[in-house]
């Protein structure tokens, strides 16, 4: 008898994910933390990551008990996430020219809205109530936005020199760089990325996965009729 190998569940791996970000966030704050504003962003950033990071370690627990539909919603958002994860590496390691950028940027942000819109009318479709598209938009948009998140935060620690090094932010820095405080650029651009990073994980992860799950399940729900 032959010993199947077990697969890490999508809770999980979102715990893991969520577990690294959580540790990202003080050694960043440790090493580009240049004013009160970015060390006080980096505490509510921690205690948001610490909570959030225990809440879903009782939610895997409980999972591992006893299957829940969340695994699926969050499986799907763990796949969109790597939409996320495609556009932050061409915007920081092949660095397009503007227009360019902005389109493709776009073009990624309504991928990932389409693909959250579509597995919340699905799931509710499937369930027969609209409220079940309000979790999986949620569910859907928590994972792929921690994704986002652990994306960029990955960036700042490993990979700050080809942000530095993208022409759009040499320009940038060249124009806003002396008013803005940052003893350099990589401490601006490192802080900036911070914040995007934390965009990523709430307003166009949650946020907007709860108002497009919103308007999935009311879709599904429809059709359903």
């Amino acid at each position: 008898m032959t010993n199947q190998p077990v697969k890490p569940s999508p809770a999980l791996i979102l715990l893991i994910i969520s577990a690294v970000n959580t540790a990202l966030v003080p050694a960043i704050a440790a090493t580009y933390g240049y004013n009160s504003l970015f060390l006080a962003l980096s505490a509510g950033a921690f205690v948001f990551q610490v909570v959030l990071t225990g809440l879903l370690w009782m939610h895997t627990a409980r999972s591992a008990a006893q299957p829940r539909p969340s695994t699926h919603y969050i499986a799907f958002g763990l796949v969109i996430g790597l939409l996320w994860v495609v556009e932050i590496g061409i915007n920081n390691f092949i660095a397009p020219s503007l227009p360019a950028r902005d389109i493709i940027d776009d073009i990624f942000w309504a991928a990932v809205a389409a693909a959250i819109l579509i597995c919340a009318v699905v799931f509710a479709y499937r369930a027969r109530r609209w409220w079940v598209g309000v979790l999986a938009g949620a569910w859907c948009g928590l994972a792929s936005g921690a994704v986002a998140c652990c994306t960029a935060l990955l960036l700042i620690v490993f990979a700050m020199g080809f942000i530095d090094r993208d022409p759009l932010n040499v320009a940038e820095w060249s124009i806003r760089g002396p008013a803005s405080g940052a003893p350099g650029m990589t401490a601006y651009f490192a802080y900036e990325t911070f914040l995007g990073a934390f965009l990523h994980l709430s307003v166009l992860g949650v946020v907007m996965g709860v108002l497009l799950g919103l308007i999935g399940g009311l879709i599904g729900r429809a059709i359903r009729r």
